[in-house]
């Protein structure tokens, strides 16, 4: 190990919990036309969650968004959007798995 770094990886934290909107790469075009073709509907959503025993709260701040952003979400007044919306998907399919 070089000076002046140390074995941090087991201290990092999964990606999912970067901020989603201060990602190095763009998101391209057809990443989100995949994610949106993904993206479960509300009522879904929000059964996934439930059936996990998660609360709103948690999701939220696994996504670095507020939980009134999560439940507008879940009861289809707004929809996510861009990194955020792959991010959304990508946890709402592992949810999904872990069932």
């Amino acid at each position: 190990m070089s000076a002046g770094l140390s074995d941090r990886g087991s201290e990092c934290a999964p990606q999912r919990n970067r901020d989603p909107r201060k990602e190095e790469e763009p998101l391209t075009l057809i990443t989100e036309v995949k994610a949106r073709r993904r993206l479960p509907s509300p009522s879904l959503a929000r059964e996934l969650r439930r059936s996990a025993g998660l609360s709103q709260a948690r999701i939220a701040k696994e996504l670095g968004v507020t939980r009134v952003t999560v439940a507008r979400w879940e009861s289809g007044t707004r929809s996510p959007r861009g990194s955020l919306m792959v991010a959304y998907v990508e946890l709402l399919e592992d949810l999904r798995e872990a069932e």
